[in-house]
């Protein structure tokens, strides 16, 4: 009898081990009895932390002009801690070298580059690549994203995607507090129409002990590339100037008037002349321009703040357009699962705080209240400005680029020259386009 039970005792234990091993507990084999031996699919948590882990190469060109000490400083660092096991390449971009770069068929796995250089460095060459089915796999949010900046790549990939942003390049509006109290004058408030902007410009530009001192400096075709009407340098279908279209000329009136007040005439054409003027000289009250230029106006400043944009008064509370950078894949990588952890690291809240705190950059983010909190805390001179103005405003619709936007901002200096010197804003703008549509026209045959 205990023979019995020994070997029933020992029968059992055989089927219970048999049953364990058949079993096991993991996680990777399916329920399905037909499927026996097949590994279920990973959750698009698991499938990125393997791609995370993974031993690669990335490969990074950052035009028209990134250095490979910037593109470390404001990514490869960051992506680097984050992902350890990549090794980034960094592939400089020079005039010379990027027709043989191109023809070489090196591999290139993102591109870091702005809106309005797009056309000139990916899709104009044929580098682009639809990252829906990225964005799907790994179930990727992008409502996390400011709208405005998905919208214009869904218009850009005709319903596709193709990159997303690093930050907005949000418009700001700086002024020296120093200059105001010299003269009596209240200082800027947020939610000030362009109207009141003008005015307080023309209180401020003055003459004073032999100083001459300006109210307002901007880049005037950022401003107008940038302006709260939505209205585009060139007809989207046609390829035709836009120019004298009404919400153009509108915008175009609306700031050239600027250079009509006494003293503020155009300083012989050195538009990049006139950030020294507000930093260095300090010559200047006001002054719209890029966020990029907040943590250069508190290195040179003591005495400094920041202001809501102006509005217009069609559309109150409404601000610029953005002018973002963003990370595409292109259609030469072989990694395009990693790169896409890149692109959504970028994108991140960890990544945006960094670069708001660490950089002073503007969030890509449509939430970026808590990003902002923390705006230029890594830097001196920052601290305590009304940061929070940056982001009060939502942002206009973005209009797309052209291979020409460059050649329509030099365009709309010279118009902006011929109205300063006495002529029509109406003939200024239809010669100005006239102009550009012959060249796009040129272009268009070679």
């Amino acid at each position: 009898m205990a023979g019995k039970n020994r070997m029933l005792l020992f029968t059992i234990g055989c089927t219970m081990l048999l049953l364990s091993a058949c079993g096991g507990g993991s996680t990777t084999k399916t329920d399905d009895p037909g499927a026996a031996g097949k590994e279920a699919p990973l959750t698009p948590e698991a499938e990125a932390a393997r791609v995370a882990n993974s031993k690669l190469e990335l490969s990074f060109l950052y035009p028209p002009s990134g250095t490979e000490e910037l593109f470390m400083a404001r990514f490869g660092e960051q992506i680097k801690k984050k992902f350890p096991q990549y090794t980034l390449k960094f592939i400089p971009r020079q005039s010379d070298n990027y027709s043989g770069l191109l023809a070489s068929k090196e591999p290139i796995d993102i591109v870091i580059v702005s809106l309005n250089n797009t056309g000139t460095y990916l899709t104009d060459i044929g580098l682009e690549s639809d990252i829906s089915d990225l964005i799907k796999k790994y179930n990727y949010d992008l409502s996390r994203i400011e709208p405005s900046l998905i919208d214009i790549q869904r218009r850009i990939a005709n319903g596709g995607i193709y990159g997303l942003p690093l930050g907005t390049g949000a418009m700001v509006f700086l002024y020296n507090k120093d200059l105001f109290d010299k003269f009596g004058v209240s200082y800027p408030r947020d939610g000030m129409t362009w109207d009141e902007v003008y005015d307080l410009t023309r209180r401020m530009t003055r003459t004073d002990g032999g100083i001459n001192y300006k109210g307002m400096v901007f880049g005037f075709a950022s401003v107008i590339r940038s302006n709260q009407l939505s209205a585009p340098y060139f007809d989207s279908k046609t390829g035709k100037a836009m120019f004298t279209d009404h919400n153009f000329v509108q915008t175009f009136t609306n700031v050239a008037r600027f250079y009509k007040i006494p003293g503020m005439e155009i300083p012989n054409n050195k538009y990049s002349d006139q950030a020294d003027q507000f930093l260095k000289d300090q010559t200047v009250a006001m002054m719209i321009n890029t966020g990029g230029m907040v943590a250069r106006t508190a290195e040179a400043l003591k005495n400094w703040d920041i202001a809501s944009l102006p509005t217009l008064q069609e559309k109150p509370g409404l601000g610029m357009q953005a002018g973002p950078d963003y990370l595409y894949i292109t259609n030469r990588s072989a990694q395009r699962d990693a790169a896409f952890q890149v692109l959504t690291y970028i994108a991140s809240d960890e990544y945006q705080e960094w670069m708001a705190r660490d950089l002073a950059f503007v969030p890509a983010l449509k939430d970026s209240k808590k990003a902002m909190q923390s705006f230029g805390a890594g830097l001196q001179g920052i601290q305590g400005k009304n940061v929070q103005a940056i982001i009060s405003q939502p942002y206009a619709p973005l209009t797309l680029a052209s291979p020409f936007t460059a050649n329509a901002n030099s365009e709309m200096n010279n118009a902006l020259n011929a109205f300063s010197a006495g002529k029509d804003v109406n003939t200024a703008l239809r010669e100005a386009a006239e102009r550009i549509d012959k060249l796009v026209e040129q272009g268009m045959k070679k």
